[in-house]
């Protein structure tokens, strides 16, 4: 297994580089009116490739966040309207003061509404609205398509910068090393578009200028070894915090991995679903172990982890779900209340 030693990390900068390699003053209020920023869903049909990736840049932002000695680089992504940004947690996380820097060259402030360390993804509310791309769908990609990062490497005077690359595989698992300790990633897209420290949280994006994944991490160890979020799990955050104001995902305490991935590593499994590796509180105190694979949580089936995450982001803390499962080869099904983690 790939373990990249930490995230597609963000850049952290001393004073001194802060002041002269951003290549633009944060407080600047030159706004370039040759980019059309209307509020609206970007229109990308019969447009051909370069026209499609210049439009798509108006809904991309550049980050910086202030940290304690300097500040981090990152990129994000508007998927609807309301000035809702799409970014990894492991952007922000850290820090305060976040800055969004347009691609009209204006600049505008941002807050924190969601953020997941687990699931490396965050929503940040801008205090500008922007146009905004249509989020596609991940398992619809097909091994060798086309698709683009959009995002800032390195630094600021690099943002809303695009690389072309093709899809590498799909369904990828990999054990990252960050600041909260060992996690897993599953569900990735792994993709050979060039993607650098500031990256994170910027959009991979198909043919079609649809969002595909947010764009993690890298493999340090190699060269074009990209890896995206699917987007349908922010996608899918997106609309209960558009809904809510805000939200609290619900926790069922199911550590697993699809049925595929957990072959790799010696279990032996011969149904679709999520492979338990081990559970706490609600699924431990229901009856879960280790060795069930969930078939389904409600009437929603379930084939892969992404599936198992969107699945739950439907329901609200102190829900009460029915969760089926296979057991020694034999169907069987538990009622639990779903809790905060």
């Amino acid at each position: 297994m790939i373990k990249p030693k930490n995230l597609l990390a963000f850049l952290l900068l001393s004073p001194a580089i802060l002041c002269c390699g951003c290549g633009q003053n944060p407080n600047s209020p030159y706004i370039d009116t040759t980019v059309d920023m209307s509020v609206r869903e970007i229109s990308l049909e019969n447009t051909d490739e370069i026209e499609m990736l210049d439009k798509a840049r108006s809904a991309v932002v550049g980050i910086s966040v202030d940290l304690v000695g300097g500040y981090a680089i990152g990129s994000g992504v508007a998927i609807t309207n309301g000035g809702y940004i799409l970014t990894n947690n492991h952007v922000i996380e850290d820090g305060n003061n976040i800055t969004l820097y347009f691609a009209d060259k204006s600049t505008g402030k941002a807050s924190v509404l969601w953020k997941d360390a687990g699931l490396d993804l965050a929503i940040l509310k801008s205090s500008r609205e922007i146009p905004y791309l249509r989020a596609g769908k991940s398992k619809e990609l097909k091994v060798g398509e086309p698709v683009y990062a959009l995002g800032t490497p390195l630094t600021l005077q690099f943002k809303h910068t695009v690389t072309k690359g093709i899809v590498s595989a799909l369904n990828r698992t990999l054990e990252v090393e960050s600041n909260n300790g060992s996690n897993f990633l599953q569900s990735l897209v792994q993709h050979d578009a060039s993607i650098n420290p500031g990256n994170s949280g910027g959009p991979l994006i198909n043919a079609n200028g649809e969002v595909v994944g947010i764009n993690t991490l890298k493999a340090s160890e190699g060269e074009g070894l990209g890896f995206a979020n699917p987007i349908e799990v922010g996608s899918a955050i997106m609309d209960r915090i558009i809904e809510n104001n805000s939200y609290k995902a619900p926790y069922l305490g199911v550590f697993g991995f699809d049925s595929e991935i957990a072959q790799v590593y010696g279990e032996s499994v011969g149904q679709d679903g999520v492979y338990i590796i081990s559970t706490t509180g609600p699924a431990s105190k229901a009856g879960l172990i280790k060795g069930d694979i969930i078939t389904s949580i409600d009437d929603n089936p379930i084939i892969s982890v992404q599936d198992l995450k969107i699945s739950l982001f439907k329901y609200n803390v102190g829900d009460d779900v029915e969760v089926h499962f296979v057991r020694n080869g034999k169907s069987m099904s538990i009622t639990l209340k779903l809790t905060q983690k």
